[in-house]
């Protein structure tokens, strides 16, 4: 397998939002069931809610096999809309599901990029993919003059944690979600964020 035609692309290639609605619910499904239920459900409805232009994909001869989603001007890489949810769903449940997934969205900072989700295909990890977006999403941040990039890993992902480190991520706050233990699969979230030189960022 050759590393070399790995290329990392601004937005989703037309015709694969099942792709990364995939990829997607591969890393973040367990945290996303109690709100959306099963897997394919939940891929069905995560592919309609996809926001295009707040992702960076990372693709291998046009097929997608890694995706970094962002938060961009107050918008994230995906929707949440008690309405949607209503038409996939019901209207009975679409306030209760809307209320577990905001349990897990965090607030953008002013000055700093926002990540929401970073995925690699499964049979894909292990070939320096994730830091790649990573580095993209870094170069991306001081292309706009921002001050830092921000994300937010589980306890439960320790290897998750050990990339964000190598690539220069420093810790800042943890918090935990007490009983929701249970419910989401991890005990504590980490805010980690890189900081861009202020040489790069000017």
């Amino acid at each position: 397998m050759n590393d070399s035609d790995i290329e990392i692309v601004r937005g989703i290639p037309a015709g694969a939002r099942l792709d990364v609605a995939r990829i997607y619910w591969e890393a973040f499904g367990r945290k996303l069931a109690p709100s959306l239920g099963g897997r394919a459900r939940g891929v069905a409805y995560l592919e309609t809610q996809l926001h295009s232009d707040r992702f960076l994909c990372a693709t291998r001869s046009g097929r997608v096999i890694g995706v970094l989603g962002f938060c961009d001007g107050g918008r994230k890489a995906v929707g949440l809309s008690v309405r949607g949810l209503a038409r996939e769903y019901s209207a009975i449940s679409a306030p209760w599901r809307a209320a577990l997934m905001l349990i897990l969205s965090r607030t953008p900072r002013e000055g700093e990029l926002l990540l929401d989700g970073l995925s690699i295909a499964p049979e894909e990890r292990g070939h320096g993919i994730g830091s790649r977006l990573l580095g993209e999403a870094i170069a991306l941040s001081a292309y706009r003059g921002l001050k830092g990039v921000r994300l937010s890993v589980v306890d439960s992902n320790p290897r998750a944690r050990s990339l964000y480190e190598r690539l220069g991520f420093t810790a800042t706050e943890t918090v935990s979600i007490g009983i929701l233990e249970r419910v989401y699969g991890f005990r504590r979230a980490t805010d980690m964020v890189y900081r861009i030189p202020l040489r790069a960022a000017e």
